[in-house]
């Protein structure tokens, strides 16, 4: 018996930007929540607002982009296998 492994391409789905509607939107959705979560403490700091933005973007952007890919693979797996 022989068993067919399939690869994903995993260049394709890190760094594909979202196509379809449904991802932008939980792009944008997810990166609105996980930025008020890392910014909300940081506002109430000493820090200046534009310095706490700035250093809440960097993980809201990676987690959001991170969940991302997680649902392609997930749900949208056999669209990025390598052939």
């Amino acid at each position: 018996m022989t068993v067919m492994k399939q690869t994903v391409d995993l260049k394709r789905l890190f760094l594909s930007p979202p196509q379809l509607l449904s991802e932008r939107v939980m792009l944008f959705v997810m990166l609105s929540v996980s930025f008020a979560a890392f910014f909300g403490p940081l506002l109430f700091s000493s820090m200046m607002p534009l310095d706490a933005a700035l250093t809440a973007m960097p993980p809201a952007l990676s987690i959001s982009w991170g969940w991302m890919v997680f649902l392609r693979y997930r749900f949208r797996r056999s669209e990025y296998m390598k052939n």
